[in-house]
């Protein structure tokens, strides 16, 4: 529909009585909605094929194709569409099916014009419900991902602080083969080395060498 937005409620109308499809055209429009209308089974599928609706208002009963084929595809189309069924078979197995076909809600002909404001209005709140919900799913995923890889650079960040602080610990070569080292550091020259092994930074086969000479060197 021309000047369609987004944030729009999408509403498809299908009824073969282009009477009373029209009629229901100007009971359901209004600015927040863009309103199509179909007045045959197959040419709604058609018009599924080519859009995305929220909400599907289908007769029963209609040449080619009926409401329940309609029904069944709009579903397939957009799992989350909402999908009223209008009928004048007033029968309780039709009911039943409908429902368990996945209909939002059933409308039986003769219908009140209060009637179908009020189904339609309760599935427009449906919609925007959901699409809120959506809307905030989407905004905690997109959060958590920042928080994702806030907490990443923040690990990262405190990684290097700690090879830096061990680096600038760790007795050199020349410091750990000079015999004349002060015995009183050999401890902490081991805590050292261990945590310089535990954060990668020296190899085993490095960690094994350096360990061994400051033992010698205490014992």
């Amino acid at each position: 529909m021309p000047g369609e937005t987004s944030q729009q409620i999408k509403i498809l109308i299908v009824d073969d009585d282009r009477d009373i499809a029209d009629i229901l055209v100007d009971i359901v429009s209004n600015k927040e909605r863009a309103v199509d209308v179909c007045y045959d089974g197959v040419d709604a599928v058609k018009s599924i094929q080519r859009s995305v609706y929220d909400l599907v208002i289908v007769d029963l009963i209609m040449p080619r194709m009926g409401g329940l084929d309609v029904l069944k595809y709009a579903i397939k189309s957009n799992p989350d569409a909402l999908v009223i069924i209008i009928t004048g078979y007033a029968s309780l197995e039709t009911a039943v099916t409908a429902i368990k076909e996945g209909a939002y809600d059933y409308i039986r002909k003769p219908w009140k014009l209060e009637e179908i404001k009020i189904v339609v209005e309760n599935a427009v709140d449906k919609i925007k419900l959901h699409r809120e919900n959506r809307e905030l799913l989407k905004k905690l995923q997109n959060a958590y991902h920042e928080l994702v890889v806030l907490k990443a650079k923040k690990n990262e960040d405190d990684k290097i602080a700690k090879i830096k602080f061990f680096s600038s610990n760790m007795p050199n070569l020349h410091y750990l083969y000079n015999n004349s080292s002060p015995s009183s550091s050999y401890v902490d020259e081991l805590q050292a080395l261990s945590s310089l092994r535990e954060s990668g930074t020296l190899t085993a086969s490095e960690f094994k060498a350096f360990k061994s000479h400051l033992l010698k060197m205490i014992t």
